[in-house]
């Protein structure tokens, strides 16, 4: 028997409907995923509680619904994760009269599965291969099949290393719609295999990237939890800050249970002293260096009130005496004494 012929006859053999294969698993009593909400490409945390030493396959799923144009549909998914152990990868699709799977790259190749009426045709190393499906897609519109992996071969192939598929693939679906059909409603999904341990307790890490943005069903033992896949951080929401005047715990002290913002405090001016002089007794302004007038009789020393930060101590100017020249004084007192006896002379003439 040549190796062409056996491989096809390896891959006519893993890939089988999906009612044909049964998931047993141990009961699950608890089942945590965390984040909620994360981020295409990161990976999510499962644990979960089931009997100690058991088996417990976790199931992870999408639905997307594929766009038609002119009768047809197509999406690709790439770096889908394949993790070591055991796994069942699965696709269903809905509104289809026909459909093609390739998945790429294993060992080099890429696998091609194609669906139409009644027959499967496997494609691989450059060979093809029937398979007969239990229902016509014709009939239902709908097709599912399934592989497990790896898969370890019965006789006469049991001397054939078990097949598996690890790490990151492309997956592409394509194929020609439904008549009328608007939409492709398809579903992919991968369940793994993992133990509790001895206390009862079970851990899984799934890598995210390929997943479209939307729902991202995890499934355990009948439990189901719901993570949405987003392309971006989401933007957390501001948290009000609580108060301490507030009767109701929500810091307005107004009891209606509203969150209050909380203000943001306005820096306060530093004041600039400025030392103010107040001249009494009258209200008009004067400079601060009053000036006596020297023909007032009886000049009045204007005292300014200090206020408290200043005290200025003011004096009215002294009148500047005028400047004599010597000896001016003597001949002044010498004009006025020949005035006063020309005028006596004249007075006693006219009197004779």
């Amino acid at each position: 028997m040549s190796a062409m012929p056996i491989i096809l006859a390896i891959i006519l053999l893993i890939f089988a409907p999906l009612n044909t294969i049964t998931l047993t698993s141990a009961e699950v009593t608890e089942l945590n995923v965390t984040p909620e909400v994360v981020v295409q490409g990161e990976t999510l945390s499962v644990s979960g509680k089931a009997l100690a030493n058991e088996e417990v396959w976790i199931g992870s799923s999408f639905a997307i619904a594929l766009p038609v144009s002119d009768g047809k549909y197509y999406d690709e998914f790439i770096g889908i994760d394949f993790p070591v152990g055991e796994k069942n990868f699965s696709v269903i699709a809905k509104n289809i009269k026909n459909i093609t799977v390739s998945l790429s790259p294993v060992e080099g190749e890429t696998v091609t599965i194609t669906c139409s009426g009644q027959n499967m045709t496997i494609a691989c190393y450059g060979a093809e291969i029937k398979y007969l499906l239990d229902e016509s897609i014709d009939e239902r519109g709908v097709v599912e099949f399934s592989v497990s992996l790896p898969k370890l071969f019965s006789p006469p192939f049991d001397f054939l290393p078990p097949l598996d598929i690890i790490g990151k693939k492309d997956i592409k679906i394509s194929g020609d719609a439904a008549d009328n059909a608007t939409s492709v409603n398809l579903i992919v999904a991968m369940s793994i295999k993992v133990t509790a341990d001895s206390e009862d307790d079970f851990t899984l890490d799934i890598d995210t990237e390929g997943v479209p943005p939307g729902e991202f069903l995890i499934t355990a033992g009948g439990i189901e939890k719901t993570v949405e896949v987003v392309l971006t951080e989401p933007t957390p929401t501001p948290t009000p800050t609580p108060s301490s005047n507030g009767g109701d715990g929500s810091g307005d002290g107004d009891g209606d249970g509203t969150p209050d913002t909380t203000p943001t405090p306005s820096p306060t001016p530093t004041p600039t002293s400025t030392p103010t002089t107040t001249l009494a007794p009258t209200a008009t302004p004067v400079a601060a260096s009053p000036t006596v007038t020297p023909a007032s009789p009886a000049p009045t020393t204007v005292t300014p009130s200090p206020s408290p930060q200043s005290k200025t101590n003011q004096s009215p100017r002294e009148t500047p005496k005028p400047f004599l020249i010597p000896g001016f004084d003597l001949i002044g007192c010498i004009a006025a004494l020949i005035i006063i006896v020309t005028l006596k002379k004249r007075r006693k003439l006219r009197f004779n």
